[in-house]
């Protein structure tokens, strides 16, 4: 190593010698200084003036590239840095090739001379923080040849200098929020190969000129807002490859819609306009040519009408989705032969199709999508190698005797059809069936023995049919299977294991006998089945013990032996990670153990007469315990509590004078206006934004009785905190607020009877506040003086309404510790939230990071005056009078939208959708949904943890009950949104259980049944009964009660929310 003396000579020399460009190193150290955190050490331990070449070019450090006495490529991709970049340095790096910092946590603006990097021919910025709009000096990069920025949070238009990239190839802007129309300049690219500018708010038409580069292989526009119509030329004259215009406002192609396109380039490989708003029908079969050199065509999610072309002879079709249209008529024969296609995938599913299917011979179609048409016969003949088959949520009729010959079969969904009779025995050939559900239908019979012979079989659903006869023990040592659901039917007899338990059910995660009429005890060995997440076993005639060995099903997140006759104690140490979990409706004694007593009364109440429940926060009575405690007992009590409110009422008083005090002693003006913000001119619109800030905002009864014993400090801790210990900076509500559950408050808890009292928090406070759009302006000390109430509590955190000093309201949620994405992840999804800006959707208006692990808010609109929840349920705290027909439908059609605005504008699931996160806006009661995508910035831990919350309240749709690692889509969307058309047609809680002739069920099942014997009416609240004299008011509930019922269908017959928007919007 050289000493700093022979450095400094050995510089001089070089400098005098004219060897080395002294700016290189110089540079690189500037950039450097501005490097926070380098988890590997990658560049703080080998970037320094001490391994530096004899050439004067540092080739020694990491993540550089020497050409001679130059630096020629700086490659800095994949290391977790989080960084402050000053990009102009590089402009001093005069010979510099390669700039590549993919995939890292750097912030900053591409700087107005980066055209100075002359010699520049790769740039790669993607997946960081950075942020602003690109200059127009970014047209000076002649030599660039690929420029990668996606991923990032760009903004403002494509500057029209970009014409000067005259040697780029690639270019990548996806993933931001660019917005304007497109320039022209873009088009005059004619070097270009890529072009992907997806994910942004790019508007209006899309340019004509594209076409006309002659080497563009890739066109990639989707996710963006353009509209209008796309000239034909393009289709026509384009020599690209890969097309992909979908999710987008595009309305028409061409000039003239009676056509879907005069002709498509040979080129054209790959065509995707789905989830647009294309009209019109498709070509007829004398002009089907125009498809012939197509492989992948996807105008799925359109509304063309009409009947569908028989796309004959064109035998370079592979993929072809036309699914969630309104084509109407028959499915043409040719489509299901393999004499004049080679479909390898064909989707026409959600449409209105009518007919039947007589044979579907293709010998190359693998996927076959024909869900939820209009469908009647038979089943059809099959032939050939199809794979996946879904004739789900048709009306075909007959019974399965056509299925024995469909032997390639690996997912085969016939559910929710007419189809009759008994389940075949002669099936032994389905070697590679892994899917069977044939729910909601009306077999009967007795459960074959060949259902535990499929070698391959993951998942079997026959729930609500008519079978019969006893429970086969052997389907639970089946070794591959994962799910089994057998609820909704008449099965009787005992619940058998098989004698055999060395391989018993080595797989099984979901066991649901429920609601059939099995009788005797629940087998000792049920405790085998080690990797049961899920057991119902509720509505039958079980009797006996509960077995101890369930206290070894330690992967059990959901329980349910409710409506049965069980006796006796309930198992101590059951699994730890429970979530779910109900055994009212028994004759169980003893008492409840310590790890139970978190749920709710309803767990275990009604029946169990003598199960003793230690009041806790959770599971408070609301009327008469069960145990009545004896009169002495309840004098001495009612003592102890005046002489305790008394108390509470004193330091009460002296904390207010004591707070009083200090405020005038400070001279600070009640009525500061050191917030900073533009007031909308609706004041329950008003909002404002803040961060996390240093001291506590909420002061509680259980704050108080804590300071009682012995503090002299009101030291309120966080919501993840177990004992009250000073937070240095923090937006700090107590824990020990434990409350009653109330519509108001979101899952379980409610703030209206808190006592509060306002407390000032510590001057400095540290942390990072970030704000997603410039409507305020405000800093954590701000913040940190605003008085809160408890909103609510949920799995994820709790949530505060704070005022500030102008009077205006904003909501503050507190995400628990542990939840929260590391910080590079969670900056890069949040800044996204500056994208959603829609009238039924609650506004994110900033987040904070903190310096410890329970420090993470999210800012947003406060909105009055309640939740859906608070105005819905006939309960106390319910607000007002109930809700009329209009008002419930007007909620209905918001929401609807709302979803939709997310679904297809923004292209992500709210993945938290339940009544209480429905917010009702203004004296019209407008409709606003919150709380959406928080998936996005949780752990995969957070994220399950929320899904099983959505399970216990009963939003969860059935597909994500058993994933291992359930993750919010677009369809579990629409399941939680049709249990809120059921809570607006009932009145009833999602998560309530409803006392039956067959004992209790949930919301669901209890709407499914009474319309199954056509009594759907009853379903409907009593406040709703005088309107349905109207009969235009009766036969509008009845349309939304079967749209409620199509939005909790099987995930594969489930309707997408724009659908279900349409029909919505036209009761």
């Amino acid at each position: 190593m050289l000493s700093h003396g022979h450095l400094l000579v050995f510089l001089l020399f070089a400098v005098a010698a004219g060897q080395l460009p002294s700016q290189d190193i110089l540079s690189l150290l500037e950039f450097k200084k501005g490097i926070k955190h380098d988890p590997t050490g990658y560049v703080l331990n080998s970037w320094n003036d001490e391994a530096i070449d004899f050439n004067g070019c540092p080739s020694s450090w990491n993540g550089i590239v020497c050409n001679g006495e130059n630096v020629a490529a700086v490659v800095l991709d994949n290391l977790n840095l989080s960084a402050d970049a000053d990009l102009s340095v590089f402009s001093n790096l005069t010979m510099l090739v390669k700039l590549s910092l993919a995939n890292n946590s750097i912030t900053g603006q591409v700087p107005s001379n980066i055209g100075d990097i002359a010699q520049l021919q790769f740039l790669d910025l993607s997946n960081n923080l950075f942020f602003g709009q690109l200059p127009d000096g970014i047209g000076n990069l002649k030599n660039l040849q690929k420029l990668d920025l996606s991923g990032n949070n760009f903004s403002g238009p494509i500057p029209g200098s970009v014409e000067g990239l005259a040697s780029v190839q690639s270019l990548d802007l996806s993933h931001n929020s660019f917005s304007t129309p497109l320039p022209a300049a873009l088009t005059k690219l004619s070097n270009l190969l890529y072009l992907d500018l997806s994910s942004n708010k790019f508007e209006k038409k899309i340019p004509r000129g594209f076409e006309l580069i002659t080497g563009l292989k890739i066109l990639d526009l989707h996710d963006n807002l353009f509209d209008g119509g796309i000239d034909a030329e393009f289709f026509l004259l384009s020599n690209a490859t890969f097309v992909d215009f979908s999710e987008n406002l595009i309305s028409s192609l061409g000039s003239q819609q009676e056509r879907f396109l005069p002709a498509i380039s040979d080129s054209i490989k790959y065509l995707n306009l789905s989830h647009n708003h294309l009209t019109g029908s498709l070509v007829s079969g004398g002009q089907m040519q125009v498809f012939e050199n197509l492989q992948v065509l996807d105008l799925s999610y359109n509304q063309f009408t009409g009947e569908l072309p028989g796309f004959n002879f064109i035998y370079g079709l592979e993929i072809l989705k036309l699914g969630n249209n309104r084509f109407s008529g028959f499915v043409p024969s040719s489509l299901l032969k393999g004499d004049s296609l080679m479909l390898t995938e064909l989707d026409l599913s959600g449409n209105n199709l009518s007919g039947t299917i007589n044979m579907i011979t293709s010998t190359t179609l693998q996927v076959l999508n024909l869900s939820s048409n209009g469908l009647t016969g038979d089943l059809p003949m099959l032939s050939g190698s199809c794979a996946v088959l879904d004739l789900s949520n048709n009306q075909f009729e007959g019974n399965l005797s056509r299925i024995i010959k469909w032997g390639n079969i690996e997912f085969l969904d016939l559910s929710r059809n007419r189809l009759t009779g008994p389940i075949p025995e002669e099936t032994p050939q389905f070697v590679r069936l892994n899917h069977l559900n044939l729910s909601y239908n009306s077999f009967s019979g007795s459960l074959p023995r060949v259902l535990t012979q499929y070698p391959k079989l993951g998942v079997l659903d026959l729930r609500f049919n008519r079978l019969e006869g006893p429970f086969l023990p052997d389907l639970l040592s089946v070794p591959t299977l994962q799910e089994l659901y057998l609820l909704g039917n008449s099965l009787t007899g005992l619940v058998g294991l098989p004698s055999t338990t060395s391989s018993l059910g080595p797989n099984l995660r979901v066991l649901d006998i429920s609601h059939n009429r099995f009788d005797g005890y629940l087998p000792e060995n049920i405790g085998l089945l080690t990797r049961l997440q899920v057991l119902n076993l509720a509505g039958n005639n079980l009797s006996g013990s509960l077995p101890t060995s369930l206290v070894t099903l330690d992967s059990l997140s959901s329980l349910d032996i409710s409506q049965n006759n069980f006796t006796g104690g309930i198992p101590n140490n059951l699994s730890s990670i429970l979530q779910s979990f109900n055994v009212s409706y028994n004759d169980l004694s003893g008492t409840v153990p310590d790890n139970l007593r978190m749920f709710p009364r309803s767990s275990f109440f009604p029946g169990n007469e003598h199960l003793d429940l230690p009041a806790g926060p959770s599971n408070a009575p609301e009327g008469n315990s069960t145990k009545r405690p004896s009169r002495t007992i309840i004098k001495v009590l009612i003592i102890i509590a005046c002489v305790l409110a008394f108390l509470i009422l004193i330091l009460v008083a002296l904390f207010v004078y004591y707070v009083l005090t200090r405020g005038s002693k400070t001279g600070r003006p009640i009525n500061s206006k050191d917030v900073r913000r533009r007031v909308p001119s609706n004041p329950s619109s008003q909002v404002s934004a803040g961060a996390h800030s240093g001291g506590a905002l909420l002061v509680t009864a259980g704050d108080l009785a804590a300071s009682r014993k012995g503090s002299t400090s009101h030291e309120i801790v966080s919501p993840d905190e177990k004992s009250a210990v000073p937070v240095a900076a923090g937006f700090s509500p107590s824990k020990n607020s434990h409350t009653s559950w109330s519509p108001e408050s979101g899952d379980s808890f409610t703030a209206e009877n808190l006592g509060r009292l306002d407390v000032r928090s510590p001057d400095r406070l540290i942390g990072e506040l970030h704000f997603l759009d410039d409507s305020i302006n405000l800093t954590p000390e701000e913040l940190s003086r605003a008085p809160a109430e408890v909103l609510g509590r949920s799995s994820h955190g709790t949530s505060y309404r704070a005022t500030l000093d102008n009077g205006v309201f904003l909501t503050v949620k507190w995400l628990r510790e542990g939840v929260a994405k590391q910080r590079k992840e969670f900056s890069k999804e949040a800044r996204k939230f500056a994208n959603i800006r829609h009238p039924n959707v609650v506004c994110l208006r900033g987040y904070y990071w903190g310096p410890t692990q329970h420090e993470k808010l999210i800012l947003s609109d406060y909105i009055s005056p309640g939740s859906l929840a608070s105005f819905l349920y006939d309960r106390p705290g319910r607000k007002g009078l109930p809700l009329t027909w209009v008002q419930r439908l007007k909620i209905a059609v918001d929401v609807a939208r709302g979803l939709n605005y997310l679904h297809f504008d923004r292209t992500v699931p709210h993945g938290n959708l339940k009544s209480t996160n429905v917010l009702l806006d203004g004296s019209d009661l407008n409709a606003r949904v919150s709380d959406y995508c928080l998936h996005r910035l949780m752990t995969q831990a957070g994220t399950i943890e929320q899904i099983l919350d959505a399970g216990v309240l009963g939003y969860r749709a059935p597909e994500l009950a058993a994933s291992k690692k359930p993750l919010p889509s677009f369809k579990s969307d629409v399941y939680a949104f049709g249990v809120i058309l059921l809570e607006l047609l009932t009145g009833r809680c999602a998560g309530d259980v409803i006392s039956g002739e067959g004992g209790g069920v949930d919301l669901t099942d209890w709407v499914r049944l009474r319309v199954a014997e056509g009594r759907g009416s009853e379903c409907f609240e009593a406040a709703l009964l005088p309107e349905m004299a109207n009969p235009t008011v009766d036969k509008g509930m009845k349309e939304v009660l079967g749209i409620a019922l199509r939005c909790i269908r099987s995930v594969s017959e489930r309707p997408g929310i724009k659908t279900i928007y349409e029909d919505l919007s036209s009761v």
